[in-house]
């Protein structure tokens, strides 16, 4: 069982900040696993925005946004469970049956969000979403005629 991170949420000055202190120790955990498992991963939309505009969050944003090779979630998918520390929780339809999304996601157990447009029939803990992408060379670009 991977050691368990330190907490540092109370130290967020506003609940935003605390949140983001929760994601950034998922991300964390996450990164810990990757670079354990040669999995490869990148910060994506507004998450690699703040990480290179602001050196961390945008200060307004309220999530995490990772992208994986697709060969390389479905490894992280399979490895997931047994690989994060007890606090955290990975999300997926086979973790937690009302869940639909078409990606997975890490959670931390010690939180709840409210979501304006919920509740909804899973967790809604704190979170970061973690995308699958297909990779594709410029000529398998040309061949399918883009």
């Amino acid at each position: 069982m991977p050691r368990r991170l330190p907490d540092d949420r109370l130290e967020g000055a506003t609940p935003l900040r605390q949140a983001q202190l929760v994601m950034l120790k998922l991300l964390r955990a996450f990164d810990a696993v990757c670079e354990r498992r040669s999995l490869r991963y990148w910060l994506d939309a507004g998450t690699l925005l703040g990480a290179v505009r602001h050196g961390g969050f945008i200060p307004w944003d309220d999530d995490v946004d990772v992208v994986m090779p697709r060969e390389d979630y479905l490894r992280f998918r399979a490895i997931a469970r047994d690989e994060l520390p007890f606090d955290m929780f990975f999300q997926s339809p086979e973790t937690d049956p009302g869940f639909s999304c078409p990606w997975v996601k890490i959670r931390d157990r010690y939180s709840h969000m409210d979501e304006s447009t919920g509740p909804y029939p899973y967790s809604q803990a704190i979170f970061i979403d973690i995308f699958p992408v297909v990779l594709e060379t410029e000529r398998q670009h040309r061949l399918r005629g883009l």
